[in-house]
């Protein structure tokens, strides 16, 4: 810096000599001027000429100092600008890199497509060899490069639909004139408002887990059903040897005692029947399940002189194994009772079973009839000290419910269970 002072210096003092050559022949043509400085001046000498001379000088040197500070300045703002420069080429450097390095990572072929569904472009990633070389298909469509006119119409689909805005579109593809053995899945994005890229993976292997996935899924519900057939039939067994036993007793309380003993039997039997029959192993239709359950009461509890109708009504709910087999027997209990004591010989009535189910999971279950109904002081919750509400309140307790009693408008009675939403599973 001081360097470049002096010789600006230097600089001012040539141009002030020149200057002042300059303004002495200036004055010395001028003649006079007012006061002292009116008289000629006779050689350089002259006080004037001095003052004329540092004056030129000041101004110089300032010129000079201010000249050289902004060069200064300058300079310095060309290097911090340089330095961010550097800076910004050496992270698009990194950017670019770590870009490169996740390409080469990526399992996929990467095409860029125009709107036509030519490829145009494409980037090589993780040094897989294309099927067909670049220079054979850049230019061309998927039909005049493969021949296969059904991946071709859905390039040109998804093409058209990720131009449009519809979000990224996926499909599986085979070409089976290439590589028959190889699944593809290709997904489709907008790159611009005329290009599209393309990301292309092999799944076969994917492909064929989920075909054993799925050959497992099947070999497991096959098995699920075998084993509640099975239970079903064994119940019916059990159900048949009863029904031969209770036809060699003789007393008419011990063939109800039998008769009781099929129908809890069949109740559970039928649990399994519908889950034989049905696709979802982890919950049957409570309205089907109870029509079969009560319409098998009203066969076995028919009684000549005597025509007693049972139905039911219900929702969409469904029961999960762990509540039907419970709610099932409940039901069992409550008809029978309504069978056996409700109505009496030569009388008609009916037996209104109702199921509901809330969106929280809760279900409630309520058995009407309207025959002579229960004494005044009966509780429910207690029973009559009988098999039939021992059975009951045990069954409510396992699934955490409430029972209640209540008298109908016409008389009869209603006992309603309300089972609650059944618990999470623990993962």
């Amino acid at each position: 810096m001081y360097i470049s002072l002096g010789v600006a210096l230097s600089c001012a003092g040539a141009v002030a000599v020149k200057s002042l050559a300059d303004s002495f022949t200036v004055l010395r043509a001028s003649g006079s001027a007012i006061g002292a400085y009116s008289a000629p001046i006779a050689d350089i000498s002259d006080p004037r000429v001095v003052s004329v001379i540092v004056l030129i000088a000041i101004l110089s040197a300032s010129a000079a100092i201010s000249s050289g500070a902004s060069a200064f300045l300058l300079r310095k703002r060309i290097s911090s600008q340089h330095l961010e420069l550097q800076s910004k080429v050496a992270q698009l450097e990194s950017m670019e890199a770590r870009q490169d390095a996740v390409l080469k990572t990526l399992p996929d072929l990467i095409f860029i497509y125009d709107k036509d569904g030519r490829y145009i472009d494409f980037l090589p990633s993780n040094g897989r060899s294309f099927a067909v070389p670049p220079e054979a298909f850049i230019g061309k469509t998927v039909l005049e490069v493969f021949g296969d006119a059904e991946a071709h119409q859905r390039t040109i689909a998804a093409i058209h639909n990720a131009l449009a805005g519809r979000g990224p579109q996926v499909f599986e593809y085979v070409l089976e004139g290439v590589a028959p053995d190889e699944r593809w899945e290709a997904r489709f994005v907008r790159l611009t408002d005329d290009t599209v890229l393309s990301l292309s993976r092999e799944v076969t292997q994917r492909h064929l887990a989920e075909e054993e996935r799925n050959a497992s899924l099947l070999e497991k519900e096959a098995l699920l059903k075998e084993i509640h057939h099975r239970v079903k039939n064994n119940m019916q067994i059990v159900s048949s040897l009863l029904s031969m036993q209770s036809a060699r007793v003789r007393d008419p309380y011990d063939q109800e005692l039998f008769l009781e003993s099929q129908s809890r039997i069949r109740a559970m039997a039928s649990v399994h029947d519908q889950l034989y029959r049905s696709r979802d192993f982890t919950s049957i239709p409570a309205g089907e399940y109870l029509s079969d359950l009560v319409s098998g009461l009203e066969s076995s509890w028919s009684r000549p002189g005597r025509w007693i109708r049972a139905s039911v009504e219900s929702d969409d709910t469904a029961l999960e194994l762990d509540r039907a087999v419970p709610i099932g027997l409940i039901v069992n209990e409550l008809v029978t009772n309504s069978f056996k004591y409700a109505f009496g010989a030569g009388s008609s009535g009916s037996v209104l079973v109702r199921v509901t189910g809330s969106e929280d999971g809760r279900v409630r279950v309520s058995v009407r009839d309207d025959g002579s109904g229960l004494p005044p002081d009966f509780d429910a919750k207690k029973g009559d000290g009988g098999m039939g509400y021992t059975i009951i309140n045990a069954l409510v307790m396992q699934i955490r419910g409430e029972i209640e009693r209540t008298t109908p408008e016409g008389g009869g009675t209603e006992i309603v269970v309300t089972a609650p939403p059944p618990r999470k599973a623990h993962p």
